[in-house]
């Protein structure tokens, strides 16, 4: 889901690129761009979201680890 969310960011970035600086020859087109640069931000903060779970499950295994409890 991590690899997931970091293609669909990468590639919304690139759409928000083009219809920033390429495309846009109107105010709804400067509009659109940062719409979608605002979802890119958000499926980049659910794969970091992602990773921070991730270490946290394996801090979590080696205190239990460490403790005895596991």
């Amino acid at each position: 889901m991590k690899i997931f969310n970091g293609i669909i960011s990468v590639l919304l970035g690139l759409v928000s690129l083009y219809l920033m600086f390429v495309k846009s020859q109107t105010d709804q087109d400067l509009i659109l761009g940062f719409t979608v640069l605002l979802m890119s931000i958000i499926f980049m903060c659910f794969m970091i979201m992602g990773e921070q779970k991730e270490d946290i499950e394996k801090l979590r295994h080696h205190i239990l680890k460490v403790k005895g409890i596991n």
